[in-house]
């Protein structure tokens, strides 16, 4: 009896388990892959961004 009220629970827990509202600190963890990668992005863009500049002021120069 024991087990069946067991079985019976999570059952109806699987069955509205995509019903149930994330938490907040859920999708903040969720969102920290993004926030990396936009992170990352942003990163490498500001650093080619250095460097062209700095190609085209030695070509200035010369």
């Amino acid at each position: 009896m024991n087990r069946l009220v067991s079985v019976v629970a999570l059952l109806l827990l699987v069955a509205c388990g995509d019903k149930v509202p994330e938490s907040k600190a859920a999708k903040e963890l969720g969102n920290v892959p993004k926030q990396t990668m936009d992170k990352a992005v942003s990163g490498v863009e500001n650093a080619m961004t250095q460097g062209a500049e700095r190609l085209k002021d030695g070509d200035e120069k010369k």
